[in-house]
């Protein structure tokens, strides 16, 4: 089935909150030598066992997308994000969770290469879009991040 079947974009301007189980942020990762960051979820995890899936997760109730995005990059990468380089691409709802769970969706550059590691799954590079895309287990999310960065020109690849 189509991605684009699978991924439901929410209008930023009339999102209800309240219609959804879950509220959470999901970021396409551009590292600082031009590489693709993804992370291979172990076949033990809870949700999504063994695919392949972006950096992210829940937005707590106190915080808004951007302080739950800052705070989950440096949980799982260690990193130190400048918001003013994150890109918002929108918001989604997604097949996979029945439409119930609300995720935002963004673009970040490590330029300044603040990534230290990887503290949650395995990390996945990749110089194109064309291997990720050609995972068996590719999260629906990151099927769509990926071809919206490129053709945003966020990715040249």
């Amino acid at each position: 089935m189509a991605t684009e079947k699978l991924i439901k974009l929410v209008d930023l301007k009339n999102i209800d909150e309240s219609a959804f189980t879950r509220r959470c942020v999901s970021c396409l990762i551009l590292t600082r030598d031009n590489k693709i960051l993804l992370q291979q979820r172990g076949t033990d995890w809870q949700t999504f066992p063994g695919c392949l899936a972006a950096f992210g997760g829940t937005i707590d109730s106190n915080e808004t997308p951007i302080q739950a995005l800052v705070r989950e990059l440096h949980e799982e990468l260690g990193a130190k994000v400048n918001v003013d380089e994150i890109v918002s691409l929108g918001a989604a709802t997604e097949g996979v969770t029945h439409y119930k769970e609300l995720n935002y969706l963004y673009f970040w550059h490590d330029k300044d290469g603040t990534i230290t590691g990887c503290y949650e799954g395995e990390a996945r590079y990749y110089d194109d879009v064309k291997a990720p895309l050609s995972h068996p287990k590719i999260m629906d999310d990151v099927q769509w991040l990926l071809r919206e960065c490129r053709q945003r020109k966020l990715i040249k690849r």
